[in-house]
Parts: structure tokens; C-alpha cells; sequence
């Protein structure tokens, strides 16, 4: 078989895209005010930008067989793996207290159990 010869420029406008994805996530971050859409927003756009760098630099595009399969896998295992820690943390209880108490949490100690500052004669 013969191989191909590669083009510069191909890397060059990966790079391009990598660069405006870059500036974009930036802009999103620090201008736009989205809420709560920025963090999938920014999710979305850093995988995009990973895919790039795995196909075109990491030459995954030219590979066949079981390693070009290891990538949607390696996503699809993270996915699960944010997914299911997403859902944990959104569903989880809050410590509930009833309404009408506006002490601490922790009991005020008295003074005598109370260390002193550093410094202080007592």
C-alpha cells in the first residue's frame, strides 16, 4: 500500500479551529452571560475541540479497526461517569431545620471550654 502524503494545511486549519474554539470559549466565559447553559456550552465546546485533537493529531482518523473504536468508547465511559455523578449530587437531601431557629449549626460552647488566642494571658 502506498501511503498518502499528508498536507500541512490540513493541520494548519485544524489549528485554525482549535484557536476560534479556543477564543470562543473565552468570550462565552468572560462576556456572555448565559446562566446556567454556560457550563454545558463549555463542556460541549472542549469536546469538540478533544475530538479534533485525538482524530487529526493523535492520526485517529487513520486508523481502522479496535483503536478507532476506543475513542466514542473512552467518551461514551465518561459520559456515564459525569452523568451518574451529576445525577448523585442533583438528587441528593439537604439537611432540612426548622423554620424559626436562627442559631448556628454548631452549639455555642461556654466560655470557660473556649481556647484562648494566641498571645493572650489567660
Amino acid at each position: 500500500m502506498a501511503e498518502k502524503k499528508k498536507s500541512t494545511w490540513g493541520y494548519v486549519a485544524v489549528w485554525v479551529v482549535l484557536v476560534v474554539l479556543t477564543v470562543l470559549t473565552w468570550v462565552l466565559a468572560t462576556k456572555a452571560k448565559l446562566g446556567p447553559y454556560s457550563l454545558p456550552t463549555s463542556l460541549g465546546i472542549a469536546v469538540v475541540k478533544t475530538v479534533l485533537v485525538a482524530m487529526f493529531f493523535m492520526h485517529l482518523v487513520e486508523q481502522r479497526g479496535a483503536r478507532r473504536v476506543v475513542l466514542p468508547i473512552s467518551v461514551l465511559f465518561l459520559g456515564l461517569l459525569l452523568g451518574v455523578s451529576l445525577l448523585e449530587a442533583m438528587t441528593r437531601i439537604r439537611m432540612a431545620r426548622p423554620d424559626g431557629i436562627q442559631e448556628e449549626l454548631e452549639p455555642k460552647r461556654p466560655a470557660s471550654t473556649r481556647t484562648a488566642p494566641l498571645g493572650s494571658d489567660h
